[in-house]
């Protein structure tokens, strides 16, 4: 019924992070150069060349998980739909995708036949309903499905790499620069 009132998007739709999510990433980060890298700085005379490979490597972690959280973006088009990811941009085409659920955890799940990639980081159903809020992840979902069911209600075009956006791996050597930047000031 909702897709027989429902008209095609004039634009390719896209989801991405929030307000919340951004301030969520920028909390984690600012407390991974509190807790994690500023130790590490401080006794850099005392440490170890294993010391600031595990630095470099839980940076890459690190920006991985804010990138997750603060990044993210699922984008709709014509052929199919992008999914952001750490090293690519994911494309998932209409044909393969018969549904797409919101998950307890806030994670998108796209069901295709064989693997069921996970897109996006929306709050929780339970916590939206606590703070009174509407459930956007439920909403991406059902317009995702409906668009997967129905090639009319498809965008009438493909997003431009603006849109689509680039991989989280992009961002991985201004952390790593950020670190030794840090190193090298204190």
């Amino acid at each position: 019924m909702l897709a027989q009132e429902t008209a095609p998007p004039a634009a390719p739709p896209s989801w991405r992070a929030g307000r919340g999510g951004r301030v969520l990433a920028i909390l984690w980060c600012g407390q991974f150069l509190w807790f994690v890298v500023r130790p590490v700085v401080e006794e850099k005379a005392d440490s170890t060349p294993g010391d600031w490979i595990f630095l470099g490597w839980a940076t890459l972690v690190a920006t991985w998980i804010a990138c997750r959280l603060g990044m993210w973006r699922v984008t709709a088009g014509r052929s199919g739909v992008w999914i952001r990811r750490f090293r690519t941009v994911t494309f998932l085409p209409w044909r393969q995708v018969s549904r797409v659920d919101m998950r307890r955890d806030g994670l998108l799940e796209f069901f295709d036949g064989h693997a069921r990639p996970t897109a996006g980081l929306y709050g929780p159903a339970r916590l939206n309903r606590i703070l009174g809020r509407p459930d956007a992840g439920q909403g991406a979902a059902d317009i995702l499905t409906i668009m997967a069911r129905h090639p009319r209600l498809r965008p009438g075009k493909d997003p431009d790499r603006r849109l689509r956006g680039t991989p989280f791996a992009v961002w991985s050597p201004l952390a790593l620069g950020i670190v030794a930047l840090t190193s090298l000031i204190f």
